[in-house]
């Protein structure tokens, strides 16, 4: 299976779970399936943005 077939279902069943996959992880998704990086640092990027934003959250209601 191709990254980019990947990605798509990937993508897709997150949506059907009801997630929401936002703009960057979508980019970043893109420059995996183009070969600009491995799969593990598309899940790096992606748990460092989680990260980044719950650090905000917890900082913002403290």
């Amino acid at each position: 299976m191709d990254r980019k077939r990947i990605m798509e279902e990937a993508i897709h069943s997150g949506e059907m779970e009801g997630a929401y996959v936002s703009t960057e992880f979508r980019h970043d998704a893109e420059q995996y399936v183009e070969g600009n990086f491995t799969i593990e640092e598309l899940m790096a990027r992606t748990k460092r943005r989680w990260r980044a934003r719950k650090d905000e959250a917890e900082t913002t209601h403290a």
